[in-house]
């Protein structure tokens, strides 16, 4: 999205609506979709492929946490489900009386979508498809330059970009991991990604910087992944004014978020101080 700051000048900053942990939406569900849309943001599905290929938004494995799938499916795998077994769930009155009757979406019905719309965009977060697959579902709406996909696994981010080169990837690393992994991949110069984005976990201790990776690790990983023709990404678990004014100040302009309204109205205080 682009914000006006006091001098009128804008000021690009992506965003990524999270939907594991999203506390605003019923997590990948249409509906969760066009909200992140409509607050100018990107929304991220999580993907997985059903018994009959069907590729869908779910994150967890079986059914369980977010549907009302029975409780003789609940912990039934979703690869071994067929998608009439699964449009069979509520998929959004867990969440809110407020979506009874949201059911999950197949990936094609968000392509669709961005077909439709050339300005929107969309994180796809592998969890368990044909990566051949994927590539021509994606291929067969032309939506390839709209799609960021994401794992953390190296090696899929590659296979994604040989099948369909134009598809934009992402490679996400946890705090814990953040040392080795990066140094990994600047050994291999970034090779075909597009962007990086590491997890910002709060420290426990108590200190005037909020997360256990350290102020200067961001920054001089900014810098390098600049220096390569890459974005950098943060995901922010928890964040207020002041630390996301203290991303913001480092040069970060990509974030991904579980609050969209609420980081949309904080990223505006900011930029019209």
């Amino acid at each position: 999205m682009s914000v006006l700051d006091n001098q009128g000048i804008a000021r690009k900053v992506h965003w990524q609506a999270h939907q594991s942990t999203n506390t605003e939406m019923p997590e990948n569900t249409m509906s969760a979709m066009h909200y992140a849309w409509e607050l100018g943001g990107i929304p991220e599905i999580d993907i997985r492929q059903t018994a009959d290929g069907i590729i869908i938004g779910m994150h967890d494995a079986t059914p369980k946490r977010t549907t009302t799938a029975s409780i003789a499916d609940q912990d039934r795998l979703i690869s071994e489900c067929t998608f009439d077994q699964i449009q069979l769930w509520d998929a959004g009155i867990n969440f809110s009386e407020t979506f009874r009757g949201e059911k999950i979406p197949t990936l094609e019905q968000v392509l669709d979508v961005l077909s439709d719309h050339p300005e929107r965009e969309v994180y796809l977060d592998f969890k368990q498809v044909d990566l051949v697959n994927l590539a021509a579902v994606i291929q067969k709406y032309g939506v390839e330059r709209q799609v960021i996909f994401c794992h953390r696994d190296h090696e899929n981010c590659k296979t994604i970009k040989r099948l369909a080169p134009e598809i934009r990837t992402m490679l996400w690393i946890p705090d814990k991991e953040i040392d080795i992994r990066f140094g990994e991949v600047l050994e291999t110069g970034f090779e075909s990604l597009d962007i990086i984005q590491i997890h910002l976990v709060d420290s426990e201790l108590e200190r005037a910087w909020r997360y256990r990776v350290q102020r200067q690790f961001l920054q001089n990983a900014l810098e390098r992944l600049t220096e390569a023709g890459l974005e950098l990404e943060v995901l922010i678990f928890h964040f207020d004014e002041s630390s996301l004014s203290e991303l913001l100040d480092l040069g970060i302009r990509r974030f991904a978020v579980d609050e969209p309204k609420v980081f949309v109205e904080t990223l505006e205080n900011y930029f019209n101080k």
